[in-house]
């Protein structure tokens, strides 16, 4: 009999989440021998609008447990349906993605399952022995630590960003279970008041072109003109962690380990060394090209494109010609 790894499946603007999706498409594509199966949480409404996008994610079961009740996100009642599910069901695997609801639920729900969490991943694998192997960073992302779990299911939490979302092997249509559970009992747990909808900026870690700046820049002024390459180039700017921590740009375009995982379709990274801390945030771009005066550097050997040269004027001879 196969062996069962269970994706936690978030929803977003009546679609499953994108970091669901990396999960599942990595789990399909890599975890041998396990069948994989999702569950998603929500009220009828969510559910039936979601239930198109849901279907085409190529789980073998889709476990949907629908109630009038989950029409909000109460991370309580929601990680105590989950530890009755995973009670009942005995996956040896358990994803969720490392979203804020993600992270919000996963220690509660390890807590109820008593059971230990590897958070904040960056890589799955499987070994021998149908084992989890877990990767990832620690500290402060100057190294990676690969963590087998002595307790089952094995459970861990995925950055958005970690894998890239493919088209599986192959098309199958899940086996569909709906579950109407019994929460009255959880009536009394606390209560969502009110909900203050704050307005999120787009994902900026998957758009087509990323323009990102490091150390090599040498100031914040020479920084500040990957700003404007991005905007004539109608690409996204980004930092590496060194830029970032001289204060040149804030933390929320930084990537790396301990910043964002990007998946572009081109990545062009300007004075960047390319330490291990931020390649590992890189490795799903399509293409990446480097501009960097040391041809020894990290980045240099793992672009697909080096140009040795000085980073500051290239740029600026970028800007004058998109300018023009």
């Amino acid at each position: 009999m196969s062996n069962k790894a269970l994706i936690y499946i978030e929803l977003d603007n009546n679609k499953a989440a994108k970091v669901s999706k990396e999960i599942i498409s990595h789990a399909l594509h890599n975890f041998r021998g396990f069948n994989v199966d999702g569950i998603v949480l929500g009220d009828k409404e969510s559910i039936n609008a979601a239930l198109d996008d849901l279907r085409e994610l190529n789980v073998q079961n889709l476990f949907i447990v629908q109630n009038e009740l989950l029409n909000t996100k109460n991370t309580s009642l929601y990680a105590q349906i989950l530890a009755d599910f995973i009670f009942d069901n005995r996956p040896e695997i358990l994803l969720i993605g490392a979203t804020e609801d993600g992270r919000d639920i996963a220690p509660r729900l390890a807590s109820k399952l008593n059971i230990g969490l590897t958070a904040d991943c960056t890589d799955l694998q499987i070994d021998d022995a149908a084992n989890l192997i877990a990767t990832r960073p620690t500290y402060g992302g100057k190294l990676m630590a690969s963590i087998a779990s002595k307790t089952t299911p094995n459970f861990a939490t995925v950055r958005s960003g970690a894998f890239k979302y493919s088209a599986s092997l192959c098309k199958c249509t899940p086996n569909i279970t709906y579950i109407t559970p019994d929460i009255t009992e959880f009536i009394d747990n606390p209560k969502i008041i009110s909900i203050d909808y704050k307005q999120v900026s787009e994902d900026w870690t998957c758009s087509d072109v990323i323009v990102a700046g490091g150390l090599g820049l040498t100031t914040k002024e020479n920084f500040d003109l990957i700003y404007k390459l991005a905007e004539l180039l109608k690409a996204k700017p980004a930092a590496s962690r060194a830029a970032v921590e001289q204060g040149w740009a804030p933390q929320d375009i930084q990537v790396g380990q301990t910043g964002n995982s990007v998946s572009p379709k081109l990545y062009i990274a300007f004075g960047i060394s390319g330490a291990m801390q931020h390649t590992a945030g890189i490795t799903n771009s399509d293409k990446i090209i480097a501009v960097n005066t040391d041809k020894d550097a990290p980045i240099m050997h793992s672009a697909d494109f080096a140009i040795e040269c000085d980073a500051v004027d290239v740029i600026n001879s970028l800007i004058q010609k998109l300018s023009n």
